[in-house]
């Protein structure tokens, strides 16, 4: 059979492909500095992790101390998790009293994940933003390190979009890697979490408690690896068999998990939509950022950031974390930025995709505006307008 050739599709300024937390800001980002802006999603509900894979906690914006360390459309988007749903925010923070955690005074929060999914796709709406879900993107047309557009696979067949920019906030790292920017694996405890209703659970809800109501479970690997099934290895997500192999793994763990309760005493609510791989493949770009820039300040910082896991902890996010100098039209954002180690474990959570999908969104309306591309863009500029934004250099 003869593969039809794709239907051309209207072009964009700006392609961001990926409708997770840093895809959105990043899409927001661009359309309110004027872009014409497309954000494509391969499933059709957005949030990724944050709702799709059931990790609805929005980790700390603060340094654990009391000190904000990140603002700007990322604390747009923890207000907007709880704005029609539960919330554990500290009293300090706006939280209700009687659900606040005394000893724990960090700007975060748990929140509904299907409620916020519905509140993105209206976020982006106000924002501008033109929407494609159920649209796959499968290559990247690039030609001399320039992408010139996003051939996608849709219900309707295959399409062409043109674009002046693309963004990648795929979480996989997808386009960039297909497009030929150097990439890096990352390796992966078998984790999955569910969300469970218990007996408990449901008369906390009855009392109006209902953040406890929903409660996480998880089976397999804790987020240092305590857990993970002896003899099996690191696993990686290059292969939809890789993914078979993670999903049904995790499955398996969770059913055992879940035959180890009675079967009037609980409910799962819901499986997550999507693999809750940590780390799947992220760029190699202009600087790595490998967690040891604790109290550095670059000149070209897109904002700052603590690290969810401690406290105290101060750092910058360069904005050459954000593309590779040889595709100079094409971005990154989210947990592909260019980051190692220890770095990797600082930039991939929620509040730092947001960060890092708005300095990747600006950055490329600023360089349509003036005529430039990531290699060339003032980052005074792009620094001072992110500043006008909100967004905080700490």
């Amino acid at each position: 059979m003869k593969i039809p050739e794709p239907k051309l599709m209207p072009a964009y300024d700006v392609i961001v492909v990926g409708g997770g937390v840093a895809g959105i800001s990043a899409a927001v980002a661009a359309s309110r500095k004027g872009a014409k802006t497309l954000l494509m999603e391969k499933s059709v509900i957005l949030g990724g992790l944050a709702t799709l894979g059931l990790i609805s906690w929005y980790e700390p914006i603060c340094d654990g101390t009391g000190k904000q360390m990140i603002s700007g459309i990322s604390e747009e988007l923890i207000r907007l998790s709880v704005r029609e749903s539960f919330d554990d925010l500290p009293v300090e923070r706006g939280g209700k009293e009687e659900f606040a955690r005394p000893n724990d005074i960090r700007y975060a929060t748990h929140y509904s994940p299907t409620i916020f999914a519905l509140l993105l796709t209206e976020y982006l709406e106000e924002n501008g933003v033109t929407l494609r879900l159920d649209t796959l993107a499968t290559y990247p047309d690039v030609e001399n390190g320039i992408c010139k557009g996003i051939l996608v696979e849709t219900v309707g067949g295959r399409e062409y979009f043109p674009a002046k920019f693309v963004i990648d906030a795929t979480g996989d790292a997808s386009v960039c890697h297909r497009a030929g920017v150097p990439t890096e694996l990352g390796e992966n405890y078998l984790t999955y979490v569910a969300h469970t209703l218990n007996r408990e659970g449901a008369a906390l809800a009855a009392e109006g408690d209902f953040c406890k109501a929903r409660k996480w479970i998880m089976a397999g690997a804790s987020l240092t690896g305590k857990g993970h099934p002896e003899g099996k290895g690191m696993l990686t997500c290059q292969t939809a068999d890789d993914v078979t192999d993670f999903v049904v793994s995790g499955g398996k763990l969770m059913l055992e998990r879940i035959r180890q309760s009675g079967k009037e005493d609980r409910d799962l609510m819901t499986l997550p939509g999507m693999p809750n791989y940590r780390k799947i493949r992220r760029i190699v770009g202009e600087y790595v950022f490998d967690g040891t820039e604790e109290e550095i300040k670059f000149d070209n910082a897109v904002g700052s950031m603590g690290d969810f896991r401690k406290r105290g902890k101060h750092y910058q996010l360069p904005y050459t974390t954000l593309y590779n100098k040889n595709f100079p039209n094409l971005f990154a954002a989210g947990r592909i930025i260019s980051a190692t180690g220890e770095g990797w474990e600082i930039t991939r959570v929620i509040p730092v995709a947001a960060l890092s999908g708005q300095g990747a969104g600006t950055a490329a309306a600023l360089c349509l505006k003036t005529n430039t591309d990531a290699n060339t863009l003032d980052t005074t500029l792009l620094r001072k307008t992110l500043e006008e934004d909100g967004v905080l250099f700490i």
